[in-house]
């Protein structure tokens, strides 16, 4: 019976280690991405505002949603547009403010 128990506490120890080194990693792998994003936005010659706007001129949409692209080795933008009912993504250089892309949100997939 205390076998049994020293067994279970040991597995359950093991459990809550294994779990903390996954909150560690996704912690670390958190912290990497802003790091990595703070480098890329310092890179960058126009600002999120004016990466909006051109995307909203380019597609003739709203905005809802902006961001530095960090899957990007470059500094780019990532626009996300609405319109006709349609989300639109929109990726602008981050130095140039030269517009890359623009694709359906459904043609990525």
């Amino acid at each position: 019976m205390k076998n049994q128990q020293a067994k279970i506490v040991s597995m359950i120890f093991a459990l809550m280690m294994v779990g903390s080194a996954i909150n560690l990693t996704q912690a670390n792998e958190t912290k990497d991405k802003e790091v990595n994003e703070l480098q890329l936005f310092s890179q960058a010659k126009i600002t999120l505002q004016e990466a909006i706007k051109i995307a909203e001129q380019k597609t003739g949409g709203k905005a809802i949603e902006a961001e530095i692209d960090d899957d990007s080795a470059a500094v780019q933008y990532e626009v996300e547009i609405v319109k006709e009912g349609k989300v639109h993504e929109v990726i602008i250089d981050g130095k140039t403010g030269k517009v890359l892309k623009v694709s359906l949100e459904d043609d990525k997939e």
